[in-house]
Formats: structure tokens, sequence, C-alpha cells
């Protein structure tokens, strides 16, 4: 009889454990915070057809992987145990640096690390294909009447290496990025930017502002505004320079995007955010489609002149510093772009921003513009 009373308990145990969470998270589980912050689209509640019958146990089960009740809160828990106990982050993209540095070493987006030792270098037929690439670019567009200019923007490591992980070991003393630059430079005459320097002078003249953001793959607003300077030098647009006065602190923390890869934007909003204040700067309107992947933007300052951004979240920041100066912007991200947009526009400046960890996919893949007869 004992025996069996403790069977009991062992099977209303189990069953509260079960399905109790289930019932819990029907009720309160709307007034918890249940953001996707996985960085993927989670799998949805799958329909009931007869041609996906013999998939639909493991579609079930993707569903309810994705959705478990307070997943989220359950991985939270796991995320900082392990920070707690191990320093470790329960993601293989995102790595601990030093204090509260966090840094994006995904080996599917340019594998950073290498990139960090140098380990991945350009070899000369790549090299090569890419000045073709470019030629043909810049060819192009002249057809059209548009300017063209590839702007490069480094990892937040080569800006900050002192606080990646010692384990890493050195930052290599030759870069892919740098590779790049100064082929292109010294075998065509393509206009061709790195904002490294800029971006180094910018930490040395402010060390007390970062310009990265430390739980962020980004660079901040000062980061964008130096970048946003210098293209605007070439281009022949004056930016005021950079100074004590005009970079202006905002209050609320901030938790970066890599806080909520690793699970841990509850105990790391550690950022603060910050502008670049212009009070001459013009006004302009912008309006953002496709979920933030398009934007468009018209100022009455802008002289006619048109301005086509090719981009990814890195040429995004810059594009409050740039628009005020055209008459009309349109700025795509890679993963959106067409060349019907630029057809359509007729732009008088085509500006490629290109991060370093995602250079290969999008200067070694054909032309970045082609003419409508060569589609």
């Amino acid at each position: 009889m004992k025996h069996r009373a403790v069977k009991i308990v062992f099977i209303v145990l189990f069953l509260l454990l079960l399905y109790v969470p289930t019932a819990v998270w029907v009720l309160a589980g709307g007034r918890l915070k249940n953001e996707n912050l996985e960085n993927r689209v989670l799998a949805e509640k799958p329909q009931f057809s007869l041609a996906n019958l013999e998939k639909l146990p493991s579609l079930y089960e993707k569903y309810y992987r994705d959705n478990l009740p307070f997943r989220n809160q359950l991985i939270s828990l796991y995320a900082h145990e392990e920070r707690a106990l191990f320093y470790n982050p329960i993601v293989t993209t995102v790595t601990f640096g030093k204090g509260n540095w966090l840094y994006y070493i995904n080996v599917n987006q340019g594998n950073p690390v290498a990139s960090y030792r140098g380990e991945d270098l350009f070899s000369p037929e790549e090299l090569r294909n890419i000045v073709i690439n470019l030629r043909k670019t810049r060819d192009n567009l002249k057809k059209i009447g548009c300017d063209f200019v590839l702007l490069l923007a480094p990892n937040k490591f080569r800006v900050y290496p002192e606080y990646f992980p010692d384990y890493y070991g050195e930052m290599g003393e030759t870069s892919a990025i740098g590779q790049l630059y100064d082929f292109v430079k010294k075998h065509t005459d393509i206009k061709i930017l790195y904002a490294y320097d800029q971006l180094m002078q910018a930490k040395a003249d402010f060390p007390d502002v970062p310009i990265y953001f430390t739980t962020d793959t980004h660079w901040n607003r000062v980061g964008s505004y130096t970048a946003s300077k210098l293209l605007m030098d070439t281009l022949n647009i004056q930016l005021p320079a950079l100074s004590r006065e005009n970079i202006v602190q905002k209050e609320t923390p901030y938790a970066g995007d890599l806080t909520k890869l690793t699970h841990l934007s509850d105990t790391m909003a550690v950022d603060r955010e910050y502008y670049v204040k212009d009070e001459a700067r013009p006004k302009y309107t912008q309006k953002n489609t496709n979920n933030g992947l398009v934007h468009y933007g018209w100022s009455d300052a802008g002289q006619g002149r048109k301005l086509f951004i090719r981009t990814d979240s890195f040429g995004e920041l810059m594009l409050e510093y740039l628009m005020p100066y055209f008459s009309q912007t349109v700025a795509m991200y890679n993963s959106e772009y067409e060349h019907q947009a630029v057809d359509e526009l007729q732009p008088d400046v085509f500006v490629q921003v290109c991060l370093e960890r995602i250079m290969w996919e999008q200067l070694l893949n054909g032309p970045l513009y082609v003419l409508p007869e060569d589609r």
C-alpha cells in the first residue's frame, strides 16, 4: 500500500510538472517578456492537411520546441548561470570580451576570429575579380550619370582589440580589409573609402566616448557620424567636425543586440546611446518599409541631388547624417536590393557600405549594379 501511494505521488508530481506550466502560461504568459531573441524565424504552428500528414509530428515538435512555455525565462536563467560560473555565452556566435564588451564571432559571416588573426586574406585571383566587379559597377553607373563610392566599415574588434579575449591571440598585422583597400587604391581610380583611420582618430580624441557599442555589433552614432563625414567630404558636402560640444549622451541605458543573442539583456543594459547635435542640419522626412529594410528620405536642401545607398545595419545608422543633404535618398539592405530601384531613382551618387565580415559575399558575386540590357 505504501509503495502504491509513493507511485501515485510521483505520477501526480509528473503530471503537475507537465501541465501546470502550460496552464500558468495560458493565464499569465501574455504579461511576460516573450520577445524573439534568437535572430531567426521561430517555427509557426503547422496547419493540418493531408499533404503534410507525414511531416506533421516533426512540424509540431519544432513548433512546440520554439514556443515552449517559459522558454525565454528558462534560457535566460541558464545563460546567467553559465556566465556567472564559467564566463561563457550560451551561443557560439558571441564571445565575452574584457569587462562588459561583447563581440560577434559568427563563423558563417566572414569568420571574424580568422579576420582578427589575419588568417582569411584574399587570394590574388579574388582581388582581381573584385576589381573587375567594381570597375563594371563604376562603368555601368557612369552610363546613367551616377557616381560610385565604396565605403568599407571595420569590424568592432579592429577598432577595439584591447577588449577582445586574450585566448584568441594577437590581432594579425595584415588584414583582408586593409589588403583590399590598398589593392583597389593602387590598381584603380575607383572611389574607395576605409573609415579605419578616422574612427581611430575619434577614439583618440574622445577616449571616454565609445564609438562602437560595448554590447552590440555596431558602431554607435558617433562612429556612424565619423564615417558619414568621411563620405560627405568625398562628395564635397561639409559636415561639422566632431567636438565635445556636439556629442550628446542619452541617459537611458541601452542593451545591445549581442545581449539579446546571449539572453542577458535584462542584466547587461550597460551601454549609453549618443547622438551628434547639429543645429544647422537641414530638416528632412523619412519613411521606412519592408520591416525597416528599405528607407526613403526627402529634403528641400538637396539641390536636386539624389543618393542611393546599398547597405546593411551599419549604413542605416548613417542615414540621419546623409539624408538632410539630398533631395531624395533611397537606402536598401543588401538582402532587399534590386537593380530596378536604381533605375527608378536615377541617383547622382551610388554608395555601397560594406562591412568587413561580409566583404566576400558582397564583392565577389558580380557587379553591384547591372544595366537593364545586360540583366
